[in-house]
């Protein structure tokens, strides 16, 4: 009979607020610019998956977006400007989860939207806990301050 193996795995809500311009951006930009989600694996080069997103919006916008997963620190361009990765910079893409409007419910001065059942295998960037993330505005004319949207990944660490 073969040995029985199991896997010690946690679940983790990792949180980022962006980094964010505060003027008001047009369909299709960039809204934050590559930005690390510290400690989202468990150890140094780990993998795991997202089960999970949930944007905390606190300037109640509650605007359609892309939130782009990434396993490097790249830019996907400037801020407040069309997206422009490179082609070797879009090797480090392994996902993208849509946030539609319809997604967030107004709880009066906040929209909160939740996107789960994802099951997107994700890795820690190369040396590091670490992995990243870059938003796309998807449709609207949104304004934010600059620490104004809240992101908190749940994660299936190894």
């Amino acid at each position: 009979m073969g040995a029985r193996i199991e896997l010690e795995s946690r679940s983790y809500h990792a949180p980022v607020t962006l980094s964010l311009d505060t003027s008001a951006y047009a369909s299709g930009d960039l809204l934050a610019d590559t930005q690390e989600v510290t400690n989202a694996l468990r150890a140094v080069n780990l993998g795991g998956i997202l089960q999970s997103i949930t944007v905390i919006d606190a300037d109640d916008q509650g605007v359609a977006f892309d939130v782009w997963l990434l396993d490097q620190n790249v830019s996907f361009g400037t801020e407040n400007s069309a997206p422009s990765i490179s082609d070797a910079n879009a090797q480090a893409i392994f996902g993208r989860v849509q946030i539609s409007s319809g997604d967030y419910y107004d709880l009066g001065g906040v929209k909160v939207a939740s996107v789960s059942n994802l099951a997107i295998p994700i890795r820690s960037a190369s040396g590091s806990s670490s992995l990243f993330v870059a938003v796309v505005n998807g449709t609207g004319t949104p304004t934010y301050t600059a620490n104004g949207v809240m992101l908190r990944l749940g994660i299936l660490q190894d």
